[in-house]
């Protein structure tokens, strides 16, 4: 595996920010988008160390209503859609060829 690169969308639910990664369908939740975005790379990083230790697939994707959300956040980013997802934010999170090394070691040293 070369770089990872992974999408995700950002909103708020029950007065906390929620970063969802659409490939792999975790979350990370915090009081600001950095902390919830933070909170997502964390898991994310503990999911593929562990995918890795594990010999599975950490890929999954999130749910219809999630990846909706966030083509109609794109739509409403270059003003062509309207409603909720205007509100929302898209990321995309990168993690360099040498992290994903990294993490794949990691995984086997902590085994």
């Amino acid at each position: 595996m070369n770089s990872l690169r992974l999408r995700a969308v950002l909103y708020r639910e029950d007065g906390l920010w929620v970063a969802h990664a659409l490939e792999m369908d975790l979350i990370g939740t915090g009081a600001t988008e950095s902390a919830a975005l933070r909170e997502l790379r964390g898991n994310v990083e503990a999911q593929l160390s562990f995918a890795t230790q594990e010999g599975t697939n950490p890929f999954r994707p999130a749910p219809q209503e999630i990846q909706s959300l966030w083509e109609a956040t794109n739509l409403a980013a270059i003003g062509l859609g309207r409603g909720k997802a205007a509100k929302q934010a898209t990321r995309c999170l990168e993690w360099s060829e040498s992290q994903v090394s990294r993490m794949k070691s990691n995984a086997f040293q902590s085994a």
